[in-house]
């Protein structure tokens, strides 16, 4: 049974009134830092913030420079914006009254948010906004970015938080749960955990070991989770693993890696194919590495369906799926395996704000079996895995 004070503090959290809402989207970010016609910073000049600079500069707000804890990029430009290092633009600028939006946020780093702020908090930097409070003020241009998304789409998915909230079944992943519908409501990042030492996937925390497992690893990349895999007692014995990765580059590097497993290469097989709700091809990215998403980009590829090729190959015990927020698609294609055989499901539920509580709710509607369980493997919010187990395969 849930806590009824989680439950109680979820349904506050819900009950916001809506206009409240749409205010704080339009207002949050002019309260944090003041008007963008007024000379502003950027915090962090990697991925994001280049892509925030982009954006910017197309609607006429320009900032005055980049600051960033790297020294190499110090003296440098993006985009005709310097470079500098935070301690600089202290005696550069009035610290006291310049704003800051901060655009470092990524799933490679093993620091929180707070962790980044509080320094430059400490030189008198006291404007500060989040890339969040930014994409909310300017929706068109930044979102949906990933998890981070309009609050108000929050408020109206009331009753599916409720329902998905309810079907957890331990009240880590409850916390957990209440926690992440609070950030998107709010962007408070110290409601965020840091990342779980257990192992992503593979861990005897939720899931029993299988000497027949048989394993779809959805989004294969270029091996490291069947790597992961192997490393574990798991990978001791095992009946099949059959690795699915579209994208070219990475199916290259899949398939040399599957090269080198020695005895272990008879029962791992690597498929250049995408896996989603119907037969065909799809585009998909080829640029972006681990975060090359299907349905977008410019190569074409075979896709199919879990359903369809388990009718030629063992079916999954395990089905594993990180494939940048084409999760439900895929799960959509297996909703046959799904509702007749229970494999346990690791699924990342970061990619789209709504994946949290929909690809639970998505499940649950296949399989009325499951145990739901949530747990974070990167901090502030990414690698965010539901696992979804069945009663035979829960740890004793």
């Amino acid at each position: 049974m849930a806590n009824p004070e989680l439950a109680q503090r979820l349904d506050q959290l819900l009950s916001e009134d809506g206009a409240s809402v749409l205010k704080r989207e339009a207002e949050a970010l002019e309260a944090k830092i003041g008007s963008l016609d007024k000379p502003f910073l950027l915090f962090g000049a990697g991925h994001l913030g280049r892509k925030v600079l982009k954006k910017l500069i197309a609607i006429g707000k320009n900032p005055v420079a980049f600051i960033d804890n790297n020294p190499k990029l110090w003296g440098t430009e993006v985009q005709g914006v310097p470079v500098i290092a935070p301690a600089e633009a202290a005696r550069q600028y009035d610290a006291a009254t310049m704003g800051v939006i901060t655009t470092i946020w990524c799933g490679e780093a093993t620091d929180k948010m707070s962790d980044r702020i509080n320094p430059i908090r400490a030189l008198g930097f006291r404007n500060i906004a989040l890339f969040g409070h930014l994409a909310w003020r300017f929706q068109d241009e930044f979102l949906p970015h990933y998890c981070l998304d309009r609050p108000s789409k929050v408020i109206e998915s009331g009753d599916d938080i409720r329902s998905a909230f309810a079907m957890l079944t331990d009240d880590a992943s409850r916390l957990l749960f209440v926690d992440h519908i609070e950030w998107r409501l709010f962007l408070d990042y110290d409601l965020l955990p840091y990342p779980s030492s257990q192992e992503i996937y593979f861990n005897d925390r939720y899931v029993s070991c299988s000497d027949t497992e048989v394993l779809y690893d959805i989004g294969a990349y270029t091996g490291d989770s069947v790597e992961s895999f192997l490393k574990t007692p798991r990978g001791a014995k095992f009946a099949a693993i059959h690795s699915f990765e579209p994208s070219p580059n990475n199916f290259a590097t899949l398939q040399a890696y599957v090269a080198t497993l020695g005895k272990q290469r008879n029962k791992v097989f690597a498929h250049q194919l995408a896996l989603g709700d119907a037969v065909g091809s799809i585009q998909v990215e080829t640029e972006n590495g681990p975060a090359s998403r299907v349905g977008l980009g410019n190569q074409a590829v075979p896709m199919t369906t879990i359903d369809l090729f388990s009718q030629s190959h063992a079916a999954p015990t395990f089905i594993k799926i990180d494939i940048e927020g084409f999760e439900p698609q895929c799960l959509q294609g297996a909703q046959t395996v799904i509702t007749t055989t229970a494999p346990v499901v690791a699924v990342c539920v970061y990619h789209l704000q709504s994946h949290i509580w929909e690809i639970l709710l998505q499940l649950h509607s296949y399989y009325g079996g499951y145990s739901f369980s949530l747990c974070p493997h990167l901090a502030d919010g990414w690698d965010l895995v539901l696992y979804a187990v069945p009663k035979t395969r829960l740890p004793v």
